[in-house]
């Protein structure tokens, strides 16, 4: 940033600004009256305006001082971005005076705020002295109070558009936070080039695992979207310069002549907001797109094709900024491919667009586990690659070596390639800190990641000092903007979107100033608002991290990608004595030798490395002692009660906020608290339970009893037949315990209690049984546990796939693979299922794809049919009506599934999580004599559907007194006459499988 010092606004003071003008006696004087009272509250009012609401300043002194100092705009220049800072400017001083602010070509009176750059204005190369603006470059700007012409003036000028346009949105925060402006002086620049926010939206509308509601872009709709105009706003008011509109898993089909011409029309739009428009590549693009034999790097074809590919994109968008590349991670393709490296992927593409002006960043988020430690990967391949990069390329880090966890070690990739621009990759969107149903506020942890000091050149090189002092380098921020009316799911979530544009600003603003400036801007300025949710969030992050992540554990996520639910058991690093990842260089992987003095003798040594990142660098038995005092085992427990505690204290602050906020957003606000506070009990409960169970280290706080009900992939059962239930439920209390147990069921369920004596620190299997009814469902069940009146982990909330029992219906169908496990009672519906009369049902015409899972899940769920074509599926019906029921789902995010009949729609299915099952509900009507019926199977457009089964109920069977198929596809149930009233015997059994081989 050069040796210039950053001057904030600057107040009282004889001499302190030269030339400040002073304002009048009378506005000093109102400065001086009370508070204003509270301010009339919109009860609907939406979260749409996020921080740019300008409502009415609150304080008479103040607004008695705004009046006299702004009275009209004056815009110098016509371009469009100075039109957007003068209109800008109108709105919000319009509306936090609450009286109508005109625009005028020159002052007419005193008050006048003038906006332009010394091209654009003879009246700033007069108000202020010349080559001054030059220092800050043409992003940055001044503000300043002046006389010119006998009046008053506040001058908002910059050599550079976007430097007017920044200068403005700061004028407005100054009044929206009532700061005063008596001796305005405030000189400005961003310390990053780079300040970029990247969307991770899908050609199909959808955004990246839902973290982020659906795209804002909304590309499957013709048009443009409205609320990109508004997107560009906000992005402007933070200073954010570039964003990047799509997946860094991107789809080729975005380089397409259609998809630019739309993402063109997404770029005029921003433009006029000084935003600048990058794209995610597909590195694979020349392949897909034009049948390339090769996406080679150093194939002269393929650089003419980037070449070509690039004036392209330059021809419909001029000011395009370029591309951001993800390659060779998580299945993308990239140039380790051909045996390039990763600056030769790199290289290729920067060259392509170095003439038109544009950078080509390149992600060095990469896994290679051949040696078992993924947080060593991205440093080994690329410090080799230090000063090999274009210069118009940017290598692009995450805070940490493994993810966007909440926890980590900052990168050791930081200062160690100093020849290299270097970004800085920083997830606002909450992927792995509680989606948008937490509040986890992270301004306060970025902080601690930007101050880090590498020692890159020894003490003081921070990772704010390498990313911004390099010629490209800065912030990059994944967005939790999506198409929510209050724009990020949660209204407090709004605060990690300011807060991030902020830091990407100015890295060396601190987090108490940017939380109070959003809390002022975005709720408003009653102390009695402000300083309650200024606690909440400065608690926030720690309170997420205490019921989620203990010691830097990290990661402790169900392993079907959805980075919510928590599954300790498949993150591996645990056993019955220890626990943590032995990442050192004595005995592990070698990471901590990654850093530089004296980190990696801090990080080394178990007498030094911080509690809180001790279980990321060592394994250390449950009786270790932290510094803190305590063991492992009982941090680990202590952590995840007050955890919880503290989100239920979070609840209870907002409560009491309630008469400063509108009751709509009080309201949404709660909803979600009541959620986290449901899912932090899952986590408690689930993380507790787990390292209980692997040490059987009893608490020495508490006891408890936990329950876990059912194993994960075992949760169908069958409607209209006896189950067991499994429920384990282990003693975590220091005497014998006799416990009851039954399963709490929704209406129309039957269901037996049992008893069992269970000794300290043991646990058993008690098989509590339930009769679900004839239906297909997914229900929630939970287990009532009774013992001795200690507090119950676990066993709530279990989701259960009802399937109705398969010889109780006309037709039982199991979809998938010819070759994989049925459901006993059901029959196989594979693609080589064509329609047969006497079979009574199969496909007609061209037939789906199938796939299978494999033996995680049950059969009915591990494998499916399904395609992106529409598919017809014509069943037999009999005489009469029947309720039908049809399975769908997979492991990964699945898109809507809709059935129809003769052009109507039956059912449509919404969008489901990885590992989240739904049955559709429809009736087919065989009429007096029976009918065939064509089920028409479609999704959106480009996605697949799903089938796993179907099931068409007879309403009229009754229960035989037979042996059957019971709890799961692996038990059998001997029942006596009466279902309602069995003794139950579990004997296992062989499924039956389908007999060709494997496609």
């Amino acid at each position: 940033m050069s040796g210039l010092t950053r001057r904030q606004l600057l107040t009282a003071g004889a001499g302190a600004v030269a030339g400040a003008w002073l304002l009048p006696s009378q506005a000093l004087a109102a400065q001086a009256q009370p508070a204003a009272k509270l301010p009339q509250l919109d009860p609907a009012e939406d979260g749409y305006e996020l921080w740019l609401r300008y409502r009415p300043v609150g304080n008479p002194g103040r607004r008695t001082e705004y009046t006299l100092a702004f009275t009209h705009v004056v815009r110098q220049g016509k371009s469009p971005v100075l039109q957007s800072a003068a209109a800008e400017l109108t709105r919000g001083l319009s509306g936090l005076l609450d009286r109508d602010i005109p625009t005028a070509d020159q002052p007419s009176e005193r008050g006048a705020v003038v906006l332009g750059t010394p091209s654009s204005s003879a009246l700033v190369r007069d108000l202020l002295p010349a080559g001054e603006l030059d220092e800050f470059g043409p992003e940055g700007f001044v503000l300043r109070r002046v006389r010119g012409g006998g009046k008053d003036i506040v001058v908002v000028a910059s050599t550079g558009d976007r430097g007017v346009l920044y200068g403005a949105f700061h004028l407005l925060r100054l009044l929206q936070t009532e700061q005063p402006v008596e001796r305005l002086d405030v000189r400005d620049r961003p310390t990053n080039p780079l300040r970029l926010l990247s969307h991770w939206d899908n050609i199909n509308d959808t955004v990246e695992r839902g973290y982020s509601g659906g795209s804002i872009f909304q590309w499957s709709v013709p048009g443009l979207s409205p609320l990109v105009g508004d997107y560009a706003r906000y992005l402007a008011s933070l200073g954010i310069n570039r964003t990047v509109v799509n997946n860094v898993n991107a789809n080729p089909q975005f380089l397409t002549a259609k998809m630019l011409d739309e993402v063109a029309a997404v770029a005029d739009a921003m433009r006029p907001w000084g935003v600048t428009l990058m794209l995610s590549a597909n590195f694979a693009s020349p392949i897909v797109l034009d049948r390339l034999p090769t996406a080679d790097p150093l194939e002269p074809r393929v650089k003419a094709w980037w070449r070509d590919k690039a004036a392209e994109v330059y021809g419909k968008i001029p000011d395009f900024g370029g591309f951001l590349v993800k390659a060779n991670s998580e299945g993308q393709p990239g140039p380790a491919e051909y045996g390039r490296t990763h600056a030769d992927g790199a290289n290729v593409i920067a060259e392509a667009v170095a003439p038109h002006g544009g950078l080509v960043i390149w992600r060095a988020f990469v896994y290679d586990l051949s040696d078992g430690d993924v947080s060593t990967d991205a440093y080994r391949t690329f410090l080799p690659l230090d000063g090999r990069f274009a210069d118009n390329a940017v290598v692009q880090a995450k805070y940490g070596p493994v993810d966007f966890h909440v926890r980590e070690p900052v990168h050791p990739l930081f200062g160690a390639m100093p020849r290299t621009n270097m970004t800085l990759e920083l997830q606002v969107t909450q992927e792995h800190t509680g989606h948008a149903t937490h509040l986890c506020y992270l301004v306060p942890w970025w902080k601690s990641v930007l101050t880090f000091d590498t020692y890159a050149k020894g003490a003081g090189t921070t990772v704010a000092r390498v990313v911004g002092g390099s010629v490209h380098g800065g912030l990059a921020g994944v967005s939790n903007f999506g198409d929510d009316r209050n724009w990020t799911g949660h209204h407090l979530a709004g605060a990690n979107a300011y807060g991030y544009g902020r830091l990407a600003w100015d890295p060396s603003l601190s987090a108490e100033q940017i939380t109070d400036e959003w809390i002022r801007m975005t709720f408003g300025s009653h102390p009695q608002l402000v300083k309650p949710l200024t606690a909440m969030l400065f608690g926030s992050w720690a309170t997420f991290e205490d019921y989620t992540s203990p010691l830097g554990i990290g990661n402790l996520v169900a392993g079907n990608g959805d980075h919510y639910n928590p599954d300790p058991a498949s993150a591996q690093i645990a056993d019955g004595t220890s626990v943590g990842f032995d990442r050192t260089v004595a005995t592990g992987t070698g990471f901590t030798g990654l850093y530089r003095e004296p980190w990696n003798q801090i990080y080394e040594s178990l007498e030094s490395v911080p509690d809180e990142l001790l279980l990321f660098m060592h394994r250390v038995p449950y009786a270790h002692r932290l510094h803190s005092g305590k063991t492992v085992a009982q941090h680990i427990y202590d952590t995840h009660f007050e955890g919880l505690a503290a989100a239920a204290g979070e609840h209870r602050a907002w409560d009491g906020v309630e008469p400063w906020v509108g009751s709509r957003r009080h309201a949404e606000v709660a909803e979600r608290f009541v959620a986290q506070i449901a899912h932090a009990t899952l986590w408690r409960d689930t993380i507790v339970a787990y390292f209980f169970r692997l040490s059987r280290l009893l608490d020495e706080r508490r006891s408890w009893v936990q329950v876990k009900l059912a194993d994960p992939g075992a949760e169908l059962v069958l409607g209209g037949w006896p189950n067991r239930l499994p429920v384990e439920i282990g003693n975590a209390s220091p005497g014998p315990l006799e416990v009851t147990a039954r399963v709490s069921t929704p209406a129309g369920w039957t269901a037996q209690a049992a008893t069992r004596a269970i000794e300290s620190r043991q646990f058993e299997v008690v098989d509590l049984p339930v009769i679900p009814p004839m239906v297909g469902a997914i229900v929630s069940v939970s287990a009532d546990v009774q013992a001795g009146g200690l507090p119950v982990l676990g066993g709530t909330n279990t989701s259960l796939v009802v399937a109705p029992v398969g010889r109780r219906c006309v037709r039982a169908l199991d979809a998938g693979s010819k070759s994989s496990p049925l459901l006993p009672g059901y029959a196989g519906l594979s693609p080589e299922t064509a329609w047969d009369a006497q079979r009574g049902f199969g496909w007609v015409g061209i037939p789906p794809q199938q796939r299978d899972r494999g033996s995680a899940l049950d059969a009915l769920r591990r494998d499916f049919c399904a395609d992106v074509p529409t598919r017809t599926l014509r069943i037999a019906v009999p005489p009469g009506s029947y309720p039908t029921y049809l399975l769908v789902g997979d492991v990964v995010r699945s898109q809507p599934t809709i059935v129809s009949v003769n052009g109507v729609e039956l059912a449509r299915s919404r969008v489901l999580a990885g590992n989240e099952f739904d049955w559709l509900t429809f009736t087919l009507d065989g009429g007096p004599s029976g009918k065939t019926v064509d089920l028409r199977l479609s999704g959106i457009p480009g996605e697949y559907w799903h089938l796993n089964a179907l099931a068409m109920v007879d309403p009229d069977s009754v229960l035989p007194p037979v042996v059957v198929a019971g709890a799961s596809a692996h038990d059998v149930l001997t029942l006596p006459a009466e279902p309602a009233s069995v003794v139950f015997t579990l004997q296992n059994i062989t499924t039956p499988t389908r007999s060709s081989g494997r496609r």
